[in-house]
């Protein structure tokens, strides 16, 4: 628990993306989760497409306060999911995040998700 408290929040832009920015969790030097997102000024809507958090903190909270940080950073802004993994979906369900899969939000993060594909995608650790 003494973790949780101790994560460092940074962001940062995604390597494998042109579109999208990540949260990186950061716990004494070491990186130990991160969420990869996407934010449209024009729509004000953005996207969650990624949650990783290392396995001894998996269950510790912090993709909730991830997503919760995200939501203060950009007050404005109407958030939605296209998490895929159980786990991660589990968050988005009690975060009240709409999947952004079967109805997306906005037409310009849909288009550079697609443009984005052909990126490679990196491993998590």
């Amino acid at each position: 628990m003494l973790a949780y408290r101790d994560v460092v929040i940074f962001h940062s832009p995604d390597p494998t993306s042109t579109q999208a920015q990540s949260l990186l969790l950061v716990y004494i030097r070491r990186v130990v989760g991160e969420v990869t997102y996407e934010v449209c000024d024009l729509c004000g809507s953005g996207v969650i497409s990624q949650v990783n958090v290392a396995s001894p903190l998996r269950d510790s909270g912090l993709g909730t306060r991830a997503v919760a940080h995200l939501r203060a950073c950009y007050p404005d802004v109407t958030w939605h999911s296209r998490l895929t993994q159980r786990m991660t979906r589990a968050l988005a369900h009690r975060m009240c995040l709409p999947d952004d899969r079967t109805d997306p939000s906005c037409p310009h993060l849909t288009r550079a998700a697609s443009e984005d594909r052909g990126a490679p995608n990196h491993a998590w650790r």
